[in-house]
């Protein structure tokens, strides 16, 4: 698989297109069920949005950091790729978000952001790195909070079977387009909370049965979506079950800051 580079990333973003529309991407995730656990754990530990400054590294289109912006959150968006940084804020100014955008690399973060953050976000980031470099983009959401802050990590699960059958696939035809990605179990992010000295962590997931999108072809699901916005079928969203934290294809950390 290709290694991850800014330059992969300029590409993926590149051809991925113009934007989608910004709203109903923003009601898609707020009404999963992965996005509603995020936000509960976040009201839970800090109480309302409005009063947090939270950031989401390796952002891509930065859809975390916009939903809480839109509960009056300060936020701002980090990425080393311009492509992703021109994505997100043309998605922001789309529904007339504000928030500050920083090209820099996760792994070498500006001294002047470290401890200035009370949530910091990401959403398929960690799985792209390898060796030390894997403990040490967990350690980076750390040192960017506050004391008593949270991080939020969701990154691809290795016990979610659809996935793995995805990847497999898409790997044999030549249709893998986002470099090296290696999925996380809760043992592993368990060690490497400990390895950085965090521990006052829990997991969430998304729906284990949304998971089943993976079994889909991407025509199909275009297909539906076309059908359902031109006769007004309304989306419907899939339950959580018991299993989600275990199984789902998003296994998302939260862990707190002393």
């Amino acid at each position: 698989m290709e290694k991850n580079t800014p330059q992969l990333w300029d590409e993926v973003w590149e051809e991925a297109g113009s934007a989608p529309d910004a709203d109903l991407v923003l009601t898609g995730e707020r009404r999963g069920v992965r996005w509603r656990r995020i936000e509960a754990a976040i009201r839970r530990r800090l109480g309302q949005p409005a009063a947090l400054k939270v950031i989401e590294i390796g952002a891509g289109t930065g859809v975390g950091a916009a939903l809480l912006t839109t509960q009056g959150a300060s936020a701002t968006v980090l990425d080393y790729s311009q492509a992703a940084l021109k994505r997100s804020r043309r998605f922001f100014e789309s529904v007339s978000l504000r928030g500050e955008f920083v090209c820099a690399d996760a792994l070498d973060i500006p001294a002047d952001l470290r401890e200035s953050f009370d949530v910091s976000l990401s959403f398929g980031l960690a799985e792209h790195f390898t060796g030390d470099s894997r403990t040490q983009i967990i350690a980076t959401h750390v040192e960017l909070l506050r004391p008593g802050g949270l991080a939020i990590i969701s990154v691809p699960n290795r016990h979610n079977l659809p996935y793995r059958f995805f990847r497999f696939v898409a790997e044999r035809t030549g249709r893998w387009r986002v470099g090296e990605e290696y999925p996380f179990s809760r043992g592993e992010l368990r060690r490497i909370c400990r390895e950085i000295g965090v521990d006052d962590v829990a997991f969430l997931g998304d729906s284990l049965l949304e998971s089943a999108r993976f079994l889909i072809p991407t025509r199909v699901k275009l297909w539906w979506e076309r059908l359902r916005h031109r006769v007004g079928i309304p989306a419907v969203g899939v339950p959580g079950t018991l299993l989600d934290a275990y199984l789902s294809y998003s296994l998302v950390l939260v862990a707190a800051k002393k």
